[in-house]
């Protein structure tokens, strides 16, 4: 129980909303030029945003599955035309790619994989 509730933290919970629907929001609402929109915002921002979501989870310990749901809200927000048809799809993948990348990297770091017994010279004692 102790690590659903360290993974389902409302602080982290509540980001993904808003930076995927009401911070585009805002921003467009804004008279800055879509091409600073676009770097700023979806590049740099979501980037950041999308490797602390893959670390978070790996962190807590949570399933894999919940990997999905960061570029479903943004996908939401391509859906309710929020952000571009044109390259939100692919915005999407990237972001489930780089948390895919956060959360995996760094686990030959792992505590087990010292205890492990080696196959390469074979088994000394079993």
């Amino acid at each position: 129980m102790k690590r659903f509730n360290k993974t389902f933290d409302w602080r982290f919970w509540i980001l993904m909303p808003i930076f995927g629907i009401l911070f585009p929001y805002v921003i467009n609402l804004t008279k800055l030029t879509a091409n600073f929109k676009i770097i700023v915002l979806l590049f740099i921002i979501n980037m950041i945003f999308s490797v602390i979501a893959g670390r978070f989870l790996r962190h807590t310990g949570a399933f894999w599955v919940l990997l999905l749901v960061w570029p479903i809200v943004f996908l939401i927000s391509v859906w309710l035309h929020i952000n571009s048809m044109f390259y939100g799809y692919y915005l999407a993948l990237l972001y489930l790619i780089l948390e895919v990348f956060a959360f995996t990297s760094g686990q030959e770091e792992e505590l087990d994989i010292d205890k492990q017994i080696p196959v390469d010279g074979g088994f000394s004692e079993v």
